[in-house]
């Protein structure tokens, strides 16, 4: 249950959410899109779409949430870890336009550092437009720190202490 009262279904994502998360990125908005990938984004192709959700639940993974009924896609948040490294990763979280100002991105961020912490990642890092406040909120809530900016951008990080 999120902090409006909604209920979602969360879970690690499998290669089976193939379809889900394509209509998913289909039904976000331009702007969704744009500050997700942080410039346009169209479509995904088949191999992001296999990236994306073929993921080894360590170095990648994804908790993904489904509304209720279990029929849509309603949010995911990852981490993947930095190539060359085995301890430092990026995280990235979309949540459906009609479900912004739920608590889902909070629940979601929180799910998947949890993960991250349980799986020996000792550093997260995110990347954000700088107009976008609502995540520059959700980074700082939940403990992310500002490490710099640049080219209309900020980069947080927060430091996991292992478990």
């Amino acid at each position: 249950m999120l902090a409006d009262g909604s209920r979602v279904r969360t879970r690690a994502i499998e290669p089976a959410d193939r379809d889900a998360l394509a209509d998913g990125f289909a039904r976000l908005s331009a702007r969704s899109r744009y500050r997700r990938f942080l410039g346009p984004k169209h479509t995904l192709s088949a191999r992001e779409l296999t990236y994306l959700t073929e993921v080894d639940h360590v170095t990648h993974e994804a908790v993904v949430a489904f509304d209720e009924t279990g029929d849509r896609m309603v949010g995911v948040a990852r981490y993947a870890v930095w190539p060359g490294s085995d301890s430092a990763a990026d995280l990235a979280v979309t949540v459906a336009d009609d479900w912004h100002r739920r608590g889902l991105g909070s629940a979601l961020t929180a799910s998947v550092v949890g993960c991250a912490r349980a799986n020996g990642i000792r550093r997260l890092t995110g990347t954000i437009l700088w107009e976008n406040a609502a995540a520059a909120a959700l980074m700082r809530r939940l403990g992310f720190r500002p490490v710099g900016s640049g080219d209309g951008a900020l980069e947080f990080r927060l430091d996991l202490a292992p478990i």
